[in-house]
């Protein structure tokens, strides 16, 4: 069990890297097949799995420890100590705390990203069929954006992860209201100082995404009454927040503060 358990571990994490729109499915495995094993299974079985992904290639060590191991730690921390904190709150916290992390990591690692990074633009310029201005632009957007992009991925990561975990409780998850005291903050530091360069912005595009995710569980939960579907209901929601995210935002940040209920129509 210890090694078939190590070397799907290590297999769901190059699939992770590979596919980033995935990269739910590993803290998912690990939580779901370790959550109630024994200490000894736990670390035998997380040991096996560095060694393999080592074995591939050592660099990907700081990948799997720093976001992948960090969710997994945080999401036992949050169950065992944070019963009284809504399920999203859980959820955007461990997006804010392993996105810092990263965040950091590339910060005092810029020098041989920003070589990467160009490196990879010029790869896209010579191999694809993108003009020069496009993959300029693409590019530009990356690197003005990537705090929020991080921030977006890890929203995503954690989300599903906790979604596919606690599916059956989805309904009845709440989000504070609080979150929105600090996009206030920053939404006037923004208009009305000198300090409105591109890491507010990022900043506030950071704070959008928990009533975001919160809007998937309103219309999800406002469709279940009707459809009776929940993992439609729950695309669907999806679907409605990527398309109109800054609807979503709104009305997401409305619904934590006043408490929207769906009620079912009795007739």
């Amino acid at each position: 069990m210890f090694l078939i358990t190590g070397i799907i571990i290590a297999a769901l994490f190059l699939v992770s890297t590979l596919m980033p729109f995935l990269s739910w499915v590993l803290p998912f495995y690990k939580i779901k097949k370790l959550e109630n094993a024994d200490v000894k299974t736990k670390i035998v079985a997380n040991v096996i799995a560095i060694a393999a992904i080592a074995w591939v290639d050592i660099n990907y060590l700081a990948t799997y420890i720093g976001i992948f191991c960090s969710i997994e730690i945080l999401y036992y921390l949050f169950k065992k100590y944070g019963k009284q904190i809504g399920e999203f709150d859980k959820i955007f916290m461990t997006s804010l705390i392993v996105g810092s992390l990263i965040c950091g990591y590339i910060y005092f690692n810029r020098v041989g990203f920003n070589i990467g990074f160009e490196n990879l633009k010029n790869i896209y310029i010579q191999k694809t069929t993108f003009t020069q201005y496009e993959v300029d632009m693409a590019f530009k957007f990356m690197k003005d954006n990537f705090i929020y992009l991080i921030f977006a991925y890890m929203g995503m990561t954690v989300f599903l992860t906790n979604y596919f975990l606690n599916k059956e409780n989805f309904m009845n998850w709440e989000a504070s209201y609080l979150w929105l005291i600090p996009y206030i903050i920053l939404f006037f530091v923004k208009k009305y100082s000198q300090f409105n360069g591109i890491v507010i912005e990022n900043m506030l595009e950071v704070l959008k995404i928990v009533y975001i995710m919160y809007f998937v569980k309103i219309v999800a939960g406002a469709l279940n009454e009707k459809v009776k579907k929940e993992s439609l209901c729950f695309t669907a929601g999806v679907f409605l927040a990527l398309i109109s995210p800054e609807f979503a935002f709104i009305f997401g940040g409305l619904a934590s503060g006043i408490k929207i209920k769906i009620v079912k129509t009795r007739r």
